[in-house]
């Protein structure tokens, strides 16, 4: 017999190898593809097969050279190999190693004729021992697995893909993942990975790397590959490495060429390291909104600048319109509405999926906009979720003030000053100032405004607790100048000015409240306000500390 196959893809190493061996009196059969080669080693019996793993100069994945091997590994397991390649990378070396140990390789880019032609000599004409028997194919998923959780539950939880073909490692892992009530997928080889990453995005894939047959298509013995595939293809999706057989080169090639983010050994599994990962995996930015003042988001900690598109902007403020008032959803024909008033239902919501989608990848550029941690659709319509990464001036703000307030209420009067104080400093300007003849946006920075207000005047009353009345002055007249027609604050300021011994500002204050009354309703300001001017025109001792403990 001197046949001999030669499976390579490139045209001018197809003539050099060919002339090469009929030079030395062997017929040698060329084949381009993994098909042609099945058909050719179907068809004929060959002294050897000289082969490239890679048989597509445009795919650096494919390995169909590899199948090739696995080919005559399964139907003619006595027929040497030369292995022919212009690289061989990690995941062919270990591939390599499993299908055919001690394969001689030769590569292109350091060839000799004379060697080659020596080791064709040296192989076709021997009879090669039998490799060893075939590794026992692994177990099929263990039926104690828990059924995986529906597709539903997918939404707002993080998702891992388990790639592992031991049943014992499912159980262990897929367990840590239940309890922790994440949404999971096992997949027992590189083509079921595959097919459950075409169905869902996850956040986290663990992988052991030492899988069996697995296939991508090709079949391969390891899951190198599969790594390589996604690195390439999901670069957004984090890889944990799970491994029980990891050599010290495993170690440095995936810390070093591989962007994963943690290498778990078996023998040292904490059910924590787990944890760790995917809370890391499916972290959600963090994002600080401002809506008192100008409106501004900053995504860890760097401005998100001008929208790619101002309408994007707008239904994030809606959304956010909406939690402020401690509601939820918006609606899709509401949003619709607000939107493109003129717009009928049909062209409205082909408008509006791209506008969701742009605002999430404006809010979240690295994940795909059905995985937003932040604009979330629920049964109602859409909602802004308020994780534990979001920081919100409105809220922060608000909580302030009700801490203020019931540090005043128990007299705790510098504790209350240092809380109330952290509100106003939050203060920047009203609610969506930019905003300000939008509909939307008008009731609720009325209400904003009240609340500012609120706190002022617990702040000028904790302030004149302390006797520190030229503080408390201040906090009153910044509540006037939101909404002049409160009479309490009035009747503060002619306290504070007269216990600070400016009688006359006191009574000045009350001249100009009655004018402001008299003016805008015709009449005078209530019983309260005109004792307390009464009293102060008498010099009377009133009581100063908290505004009088209205």
């Amino acid at each position: 017999m001197n046949n001999i196959l030669v499976v390579e893809d490139r045209a001018d190493w197809q003539d050099i190898l060919c002339t090469t061996l009929a030079q030395h009196g062997y017929s040698p059969l060329s084949a381009m593809s993994y098909a042609e080669a099945v058909a050719a080693l179907d068809s004929s019996r060959f002294a050897l097969a000289v082969i490239d793993p890679v048989l597509d100069m445009a795919n650096r994945f494919n390995r169909d050279g590899l199948s090739v091997i696995q080919r005559i590994r399964d139907t003619q397991p006595h027929l040497p190999v030369i292995i022919l390649t212009g690289s061989l990378t990690h995941d062919m070396e270990i591939t390599l190693t499993q299908l055919y140990p001690g394969a001689p390789v030769l590569f292109k880019e350091r060839w000799d004729s004379r060697q080659f032609s020596q080791l064709v000599d040296q192989l076709a004409g021997q009879q090669q021992p039998t490799l060893p028997a075939q590794p026992a194919q692994p177990a099929p998923l263990a039926g104690s697995l828990p059924e995986p959780p529906p597709a539903s539950m997918a939404l707002g939880r993080p998702r891992v893909l388990l790639v592992e073909n031991r049943p014992d490692w499912q159980e262990i892992v897929v367990d840590v993942l239940n309890n922790a009530g994440y949404f999971w997928r096992a997949a027992g080889s590189a083509q079921a990975a595959l097919n459950e990453l075409d169905k869902e995005g996850f956040h986290l894939v663990i992988l052991d790397l030492k899988l069996q047959q697995a296939s991508l298509p090709l079949r391969s013995t390891e899951g190198w590959l599969l790594l390589d595939y996604l690195v390439e293809r999901h670069p957004k999706t984090k890889v944990l490495i799970l491994s029980g057989r990891a050599t010290p080169t495993d170690v440095a090639d995936l810390l070093t060429q591989y962007p994963v983010i943690g290498f778990i050994e078996k023998k040292n599994f904490s059910p924590q390291a787990i944890l760790d990962a995917v809370k890391q995996a499916s972290r959600a930015p963090g994002l600080r909104l401002q809506t008192l003042g100008q409106f501004q988001i900053w995504r860890d900690g760097q401005p998100i600048g001008i929208w790619e598109r101002p309408q994007a902007e707008t239904v994030v403020k809606l959304l956010l319109v909406r939690r402020a008032r401690g509601e939820r959803a918006v609606a899709a024909d509401e949003l619709i509405t607000r939107l493109w008033p003129d717009a009928d239902e049909e062209s409205g919501r082909k408008k509006l999926l791209p506008l969701i989608s742009n605002a999430r990848r404006t809010l979240e550029p690295d994940i795909e906009p059905r995985d937003s941690n932040f604009i979330v659709r629920c049964a109602t319509g859409y909602y802004f979720d308020i994780g534990e990464t979001v920081s919100w001036d409105l809220l922060s703000f608000r909580e302030h003030g009700r801490v203020g307030a019931q540090l005043v209420r128990e007299e705790r009067w510098a504790e209350a000053v240092a809380a109330l104080e952290k509100g106003r400093e939050l203060y920047h300007g009203d609610f969506l100032v930019e905003d300000r003849y939008a509909d939307w946006a008008i009731d609720i920075r009325r209400e904003v405004t009240t609340d500012y207000c609120q706190p002022l005047t617990n702040l000028a009353d904790a302030y004149a607790a302390q006797g520190q009345y030229a503080a408390a002055i201040g906090a009153c007249r910044e509540a006037l100048a939101k909404d002049p027609l409160l009479e309490s604050i009035y009747r503060r300021l002619m306290r504070f000015h007269y216990c600070s011994g400016e009688k006359g500002q006191a009574l000045k204050v009350y001249r100009d409240c009655l004018t402001l009354f008299e003016e805008l309703f015709g009449e005078s300001p209530t019983p309260a306000t005109r004792q307390l001017q009464q009293a102060i025109a008498n010099d009377e001792p009133i009581d100063c500390r908290s505004g009088g403990r209205e």
